[in-house]
């Protein structure tokens, strides 16, 4: 059943990016409501696939805590990698923030030591490329370079 677990999130990337086309806006409501009792790979994937046609900016920061909250390591790339999709360029604070709390080595030696696992961090160097593609930050590159 594991080996079916990430064919399930590319599922729900395509079942999203089918849902949402020609669609003006899907609304916060729409996506907090379709939301499962437990955390699984194909909502995972819907949430990128939202992400991806620009959707979730929709979300409040609760509702992106919720999720991240979930201990599901799917819907934790899915939201940052959706997020940062639908925030793309536009250096927003709000996802920065979100995505810096998950690359340990960026934190300064005082931080709380947090267990985030290797793809999740990915997911969220990944998710700052996104968010400050083009913008010629030179910090900002040069953090991502040293990852």
């Amino acid at each position: 059943a594991d080996h079916l677990a990430w064919p399930e999130f590319h599922n729900g990337v395509a079942a999203a990016l089918r849902l949402s086309l020609g669609q003006t806006a899907i609304s916060r409501t729409w996506i907090v409501y379709n939301k499962p009792e437990t955390a699984n790979f194909a909502h995972a994937g819907v949430l990128m696939g939202l992400g991806l046609q620009g959707h979730l900016k929709a979300l409040a920061k609760t509702d992106l805590y919720s999720y991240l909250c979930q201990d599901h390591e799917a819907t934790q790339i899915g939201i940052m990698l959706g997020m940062s999709a639908s925030k793309r360029g536009t250096m927003d604070e709000k996802v920065f923030k979100m995505l810096y709390v998950h690359i340990p080595s960026l934190h300064p030696p005082n931080y709380p030591d947090l267990e985030v696992s290797s793809v999740v961090q990915s997911a969220a160097v990944l998710g700052i490329g996104l968010l400050y593609q083009g913008s010629k930050h030179r910090r900002m590159a040069e953090v991502l370079l040293s990852e």
